[in-house]
């Protein structure tokens, strides 16, 4: 028995630092910006990129004391494709037009220099607004998040056509 409950405490000791490292918000990881950008294009939302790192407490903040709260209400899923997006990972990933790119590349790309850092993009890849950097309290985040998604979902990509009607 005690060998059974040394095995079980080893392997939870094992998976606590997989735990540890997961995704915040719950948003699908990203691997491929040009599947991102189709979903985002059929719904017709703007994509909205969470820039983050690993242990930054400024982006557990911004996470905890904003953005789960909106995504709990469903006011982020209405309005934006969020996505999140670690700047340290590794690797390469596929970019808006289809091609891979190196993560520090595509990173470099959007001139992020701080996290958090929230950006705005249509589904070609480029920068509708000004980014969000930092983050210092809940409310006042809240009233920039607010306009900067107004102000993306009115650009000239996402505006809605008006409509006229010739009644005779």
């Amino acid at each position: 028995m005690k060998k059974y409950c040394r095995t079980l405490l080893l392997m939870a000791l094992a998976v606590l630092p997989l735990l540890a490292h997961s995704d915040p918000l719950g948003v699908p990881k990203v691997t491929d910006w040009s599947i991102e950008a189709s979903s985002a294009q059929k719904a017709h939302k703007p994509i909205m990129i969470v820039f983050g790192s690993d242990n930054c407490r400024y982006c557990d903040d911004l996470t905890e004391q904003v953005l789960q709260p909106l995504m709990n209400s469903g006011d982020l899923s209405h309005r934006v494709h969020l996505r999140e997006y670690k700047i340290n990972r590794a690797g390469k990933v596929v970019d808006f037009d289809g091609l891979n790119v190196r993560s520090r590349v595509f990173v470099s790309r959007y001139q992020i220099f701080a996290t958090p850092t929230v950006l705005f993009l249509d589904p070609k890849g480029e920068i509708i607004g000004e980014p969000i950097v930092g983050f210092n309290n809940a409310e006042e985040y809240r009233t920039l998040l607010n306009n900067a998604i107004n102000k993306a979902t009115d650009s000239a990509f996402y505006r809605t056509p008006k409509i006229t009607s010739h009644v005779q």
